[in-house]
């Protein structure tokens, strides 16, 4: 066989032209690691919602104190309203104003659902604690959460009013802050480095998460039992800070957001969305994609980079302050030979017979 160009024959190699190789397309992963961590939730929740475990913890025969009651019932009015009006302007204005979700809704949305893996400190060993006074149905945990590991995880009284609304309004809010404040800073320090960036961003979301966190567990909505005192702020008190919670939750998962939200190229893309341009779809085709690339990478985010180092600091934790009454320890601690002992150093580790 023989070709022709211009004029002159030129022999053929007898093989079909090469085609030109598909660019990569990330984007497709992301989108793919996000479905799947979305049916996962759902068919978690859905097993908790519809099973025996759906049912609210009693708190105990120790009372709870008036002054506490007071700012309970002030908590869960006022966080789900903040959220609700943070919602509207994250996320339902900006789609009325363009016609479509923004990258920024989609990121505040993703967010906003990220309190599914809020109990997740508790997945091998109890180290989170909440208040049964609180408005609850449990927690989604074992029996509901597949190769769930801590036995009685299912007593956390998950506080409904509280955790899920309080991820917009008192979690994400501390990215937009500190986002906020790093425009400000590269307003007057334009030339900031990625590395400075990253940092900036790392130490603000520390600082921010202790500080909303400090302020909450001083309610007594909650509290960290299970921490290791040197590196704990008020160790050995029922209000005591490990740092490896506001590091790896706030500056590191949190961060992680943060830097998913700020890092964009000239198209005003995250770096998720590498290669949507190319997907032969219509443009909410396209949306749909970009949605679960963002929302991959959020919850994939906090699965890695948060839950699952927590594990290792919730199994070497140190004795637990002394102090909680009945409607924070909600016959969760159940480990040692008397099956009644807290986790702590010399504690032996239990394992459920089967996870259901």
């Amino acid at each position: 066989m023989a070709t022709v160009d211009r004029g002159r024959v030129r022999p053929s190699s007898g093989f079909p032209p090469k085609q030109q190789a598909r660019p990569p397309r990330p984007v497709l992963w992301w989108a793919s690691a996000g479905i799947a961590l979305l049916a996962f939730q759902v068919f978690v929740l859905a097993r908790w919602a519809f099973g025996p475990h759906f049912t609210s913890t009693p708190p105990g025969p120790d009372a709870l104190p008036g002054w506490q009651a007071v700012v309970f019932t002030a908590l869960q009015i006022g966080v789900p309203v903040a959220a609700l009006v943070l919602l509207y302007a994250w996320i339902i204005r900006p789609r009325r104003r363009h016609g479509h979700l923004t990258t920024d809704a989609m990121i505040a949305l993703a967010a906003a659902t990220v309190f599914f893996w809020d109990m997740s400190m508790n997945y091998t060993s109890v180290c989170l604690f909440y208040n049964s006074h609180l408005i609850n149905r449990g927690a989604w945990a074992n029996g509901s959460w597949p190769t769930w590991t801590s036995p009685n995880a299912n007593m956390l009284p998950e506080p409904l009013l509280i955790v899920p609304p309080a991820y917009t309004a008192l979690v994400f809010s501390q990215v937009i802050v500190v986002l906020w404040l790093l425009r400000k800073v590269k307003a007057r320090r334009p030339r900031l480095g990625v590395l400075a960036t990253i940092a900036t961003i790392f130490v603000g979301l520390t600082i921010t998460d202790t500080l909303v966190e400090g302020l909450v567990l001083r309610t007594g909505a909650y509290a960290y039992p299970g921490g290791i005192r040197a590196i704990t702020l008020f160790a050995g008190h029922t209000y005591q800070i490990p740092m490896s919670e506001t590091v790896l939750f706030g500056g590191v998962a949190l961060g992680a957001i943060a830097c998913l939200s700020h890092f964009r190229n000239d198209r005003g893309q995250t770096v998720v969305e590498r290669g949507i341009d190319t997907l032969k779809l219509s443009f909410k085709g396209k949306q749909a994609v970009k949605f679960f690339a963002i929302y991959g990478a959020v919850h994939l985010g906090f699965v890695v980079l948060y839950m699952a180092p927590q594990q290792w600091f919730a199994t070497h934790s140190d004795p637990f302050p002394h102090g909680y009454p009945s409607y924070m320890v909600n016959d969760m601690c159940a480990a040692g030979a008397d099956g009644k002992t807290c986790p702590g150093p010399g504690v032996p580790m239990p394992r459920p017979v089967h996870n259901p």
